[in-house]
């Protein structure tokens, strides 16, 4: 059931007019989604003789409809299996799209059907990495990474944190990224969903995966999605399942085959791309949790941190860093203690 208080009356009339259903019917048979780390809230609605995702678009966040449409248009173009469009309203930021259902992965993989699941996400890599780089309609990830960094800076590090030993360490953190990023531009540059993580693909059959929550797809290095899957925050895979799916990707990519990558290569630019990916992600949940006070994801906070210690130990250039993520741990295991 919604409550009259999740949308405004203005929202709620030019959907009922939209579905041809009314506003009571909305409210009594809609049902309010999980929210995580977006600002939009999604509401499951009533739409002939199943349902649809109306999705909405608070007033003063850089997304927007049409830059949604926009791209689901593309995405569909490149037969990625992306919803249908039933109905939208710039002004209002309202969407109202197909349902895709309930299995999503981050809840749906096991043991038994992983291996097929995740070659049929990789397959929707492929398509999304040779989209046409068009800079008019995505914008390139070099634009962002210094905003990214300063959101693992002030709301991970500063407010989030707020141990005053860290504010000695900018130098080291801005050293670390800066290794990261020059190595980022040398890769391969692709259409990258952005979010390709396992809360964003829902299995539709048992041949098909779909894709939502692509908005902030761009043009980014090769590695930036298959760390999102590889490295998925809510299930750890062994060695032995990424090598195989590592394998996989690069026997079927273009890109891969175009630029004469073998899967060691690939590896190592999954990886540079997941330590970028992972101090954005701590910094973006740390903003979400201090400005809405959403808790949902600090769970993730020290599976990331394993993460960036992890991987930072594996390279040369970025070894030196490992104990400084490593360090973090007690700090912020002592933090969630006071939440």
């Amino acid at each position: 059931m919604i409550q009259p208080s999740d949308i405004s009356a203005e929202s709620l009339n030019w959907v009922s007019e939209s579905i041809g259903i009314s506003n009571k019917e909305i409210l009594s048979k809609g049902e309010k989604l999980r929210i995580e780390s977006s600002q939009r809230t999604f509401f499951r609605i009533p739409y002939k003789d199943k349902s649809s995702i109306l999705m909405v678009v608070p007033k003063g966040i850089d997304e927007s409809i049409e830059s949604f449409c926009t791209k689901a248009k593309i995405f569909k173009k490149a037969k990625v299996n992306v919803p249908d469009i039933y109905f939208k309203n710039e002004t209002l930021g309202l969407l109202i799209v197909k349902d895709f259902g309930d299995d999503v992965l981050q809840f749906y993989l096991n043991k038994q059907n992983s291996n097929k699941l995740i070659k049929l996400a990789i397959e929707q890599i492929h398509k999304i990495e040779v989209i046409e780089l068009d800079k008019s309609i995505f914008s390139d990830f070099e634009n962002i990474t210094k905003n990214n960094l300063n959101l693992f800076k002030r709301f991970f590090l500063e407010e989030f944190l707020n141990a005053p030993e860290l504010q000695m360490l900018n130098e080291e953190i801005d050293e670390f990224y800066s290794i990261i990023i020059s190595e980022l531009k040398d890769h391969p540059q692709v259409i990258g969903h952005y979010d390709f993580e396992s809360r964003n693909l829902i299995s539709l059959s048992e041949e098909k995966i779909g894709v939502i929550d692509f908005q902030d797809a761009l043009i980014g290095p090769l590695g930036i999605d298959l760390a999102s899957l590889f490295k998925d925050l809510y299930i750890e895979w062994t060695d032995e399942e990424i090598s195989n799916w590592l394998d996989f990707y690069v026997e079927n990519s273009q890109i891969a085959k175009s630029a004469s990558l073998k899967s060691s290569d690939a590896k190592r630019m999954i990886d540079f791309a997941s330590l970028q990916r992972q101090t954005r992600i701590l910094g973006k949940l740390s903003q979400v949790f201090l400005s809405l006070n959403r808790s949902e994801r600090l769970k993730d906070f020290k599976t990331i941190l394993n993460y960036l210690t992890n991987t930072s130990s594996e390279y040369n250039e970025t070894k030196r860093y490992s104990d400084f993520f490593k360090n973090l741990i007690p700090i912020l295991e002592q933090r969630l203690k006071t939440l």
